[in-house]
C-alpha cells in the first residue's frame, strides 16, 4: 500500500520549466568580403585588437606574441567579455 501511495505522490508531482525571455535579437550586424593575406593575419573581437596582434608580428614576433597581445588589448576594451588578462598577463 506505501508503494502504490508513493507513486501516486511523484506521479503528481511534475516539474514544470519557468518561462524564458526569447533571446535577444542580434544587433550592428555587417556583411563583410573575404579576408586574405600574403604573409600574416590577426582576427580578433576588436578592430585595436587585431591591430595589437598584428604590431606584434610586424616586429618580429610569433603566433603566440600576437595572440597575447591581441587578448591583453580585448581584455582592456571589452573587460566583460575577456577573461584573458588573467592568463596573458601571468605568461
Amino acid at each position: 500500500m506505501a508503494v502504490i501511495a508513493a507513486v501516486v505522490v511523484v506521479a503528481g508531482c511534475t516539474a514544470s520549466e519557468p518561462s524564458r525571455p526569447p533571446p535577444e535579437a542580434a544587433t550592428a550586424t555587417q556583411a563583410k568580403s573575404l579576408a586574405t593575406a600574403r604573409q600574416q593575419m590577426v582576427a580578433a573581437a576588436h578592430p585595436l585588437a587585431a591591430e595589437a596582434g598584428l604590431a606584434a608580428l610586424r616586429a618580429g614576433g610569433g603566433a603566440i606574441d600576437a595572440a597575447i597581445a591581441a587578448q591583453m588589448v580585448l581584455s582592456l576594451v571589452e573587460p566583460q567579455s575577456s577573461a584573458g588578462c588573467r592568463w596573458a598577463c601571468r605568461v
